[in-house]
This record gives C-alpha cells, structure tokens and sequence, in this order.
C-alpha cells in the first residue's frame, strides 16, 4: 500500500508542473474554455433541433439521451484533464522522448499518463455535470442513497474503461512504423455513436459498442439501468467486469509494448 501511496503523490507533483506551465498562458486558457463552450452547445443544440421534431428515438426521449452524452463528455473530460498524456504515447515513441522514462526510478505507465494536462477536459467535466444534473432532474427517477452511489460508480467505471481504450490505441503505435497513429482517433470518433441508444443500430454495431470497443458500457447500461430501462440490467452488472479487464489489457499491452521498444533515431 505504501507504494500505491508515492504513486499517488508522484502523480500530483507531475500534474501540479503541468498545471504551472498551463498558467503562464492566460489568453491561450481562456480562448479554450470559449471554444469548449461554444462546441458543446453546439452539439446539444443540435441534440435538441433533432428531439423538437422527434419526440423519441428508440424509446429514449431528450432529456434522456442528454444523460448519455453527459457520461460519455464527462468521460472524455476526465481523460483529457487527468491522463491526457495517453494521447501522447505515439509521438513519444517516435521522437525518442519515451527514452528518458525509461532510465527514472518511477514507473514508465506512470510518467506517461502524466506527461500533459488538458484544462479544456476540467471545462468538459463541469458542462458535463450540468448536463447531467438538468437530465436527471427532467427524468422521473425515485432518487435514494443507492442510486446516488451507483451513478458514482458508474462515472468512475465510464471514465476507467474510456481510459484504458485510449491507453490500448495509443499503444497500439509500439508496432506501428509510421509516425502517426490514427487508432486513438478513430476510437474516440467513435463515442459520437454512443450518443444514441445502442437500440437503434443493427445487431452488428451493438455487438462492436458492446464487446469490441465497449462504449455501451460507458453510458448505454449504466445511463438505462438507472433509467429503468429493460434490457440494461445485465449490461450494467457486466461493467466491473469489464473495467478490470480493460486495465488487465492496458498493463499488457503497455509490457509487451516496453518489451519490443526501440528507440528512435529521429
């Protein structure tokens, strides 16, 4: 336990220098915290013109599919302020800087989640629990100290698994040649799927958002179980499952990875 506990401190200390270097640029956080602003209400003004002229897609009202994008933004915004360094995996590996990782005392997954922090994932969060608290005030939902805990539970499980299918792209780029790696991209452009009910695609694509690239257990089951929605059940019981599965295949991926390294010689 002692050493979970300098890790932790370990990981305060990197992010704290982040958030100093972050400081000394004002106008470049503020013109981000606009931007972000003005996406997001972007996509939940489109969310709202499409629910003005239908009233339900999939059994799923408005108001309740704004609770799915709240999971997935909140989600998101926690991976890009807290291990926004698992974006940065592939240029690391192409341009040497995973090197000096590698010859410090602390460990490498460690160094590499905290190499970068984003505050524009920090504006993300708190727009998400906005969006998240006017949801489920518009949602008929018999609260009580069990379903305040699940949706705890449940955000904590989102924002792991989301990490760990960043995690596993990015690394992805120990066997690639190239010095790009579009995979990290190409998962997250996903999530813009997962905004909608699962129930509305064909079989196919529920079986890739639900094993493949697990994005119904980011916000389909957790959002519909707590919604009462039948068929979620299971799904929801399934999400530990798959948080420790996801982190099981992160910790390999990332050892195998370190195993066939090479440096660079950019």
């Amino acid at each position: 336990m002692q050493k979970y506990g300098t890790y932790i401190k370990l990981y305060i200390m990197f992010q704290v220098q982040n958030i100093k270097s972050l400081a000394q640029y004002r106008t470049d956080f503020l013109m981000m915290v606009f931007f972000t602003l003005f996406s997001q209400g972007c996509n939940l003004g489109l969310i709202c013109i499409i629910y003005s002229n239908i009233p339900q897609v999939g059994g799923w009202t408005m108001w309740e599919i704004f609770l799915l994008y709240g999971f997935l933004l909140f989600s998101e915004g926690f991976i890009n302020f807290f291990f926004q360094g698992a974006w940065k995996i592939t240029n690391m590996i192409h341009m040497a800087e995973l090197d000096r990782f590698l010859v410090r005392p602390v460990p490498v997954g460690l160094q590499l989640l905290t190499a970068k922090i984003d505050f524009d994932g920090l504006n993300k969060m708190v727009i998400a629990a906005a969006v998240l608290a006017v949801g489920f005030g518009k949602c008929e939902i018999s609260w009580d100290v069990k379903k305040v805990i699940l949706l705890l539970v449940f955000l904590a499980e989102a924002c792991i698994i989301r990490v760990c299918m960043i995690w596993i792209a990015s690394c992805a780029s120990f066997w690639m040649e190239g010095k790009k790696n579009s995979l990290n991209y190409f998962v997250i452009s996903l999530g813009e799927m997962a905004k909608y009910p699962m129930v509305i695609y064909p079989p196919v694509f529920q079986g890739i958002f639900g094993y493949l690239i697990p994005y119904a257990f980011v916000s389909f089951y957790p959002v519909g179980y707590l919604l009462g929605k039948e068929g979620t059940g299971a799904g929801a019981l399934g999400i530990p499952f798959f948080c420790v599965l996801m982190l099981a295949a992160s910790c390999m991926v990332l050892r195998q990875g370190l195993a066939n390294y090479e440096s660079s010689s950019y």
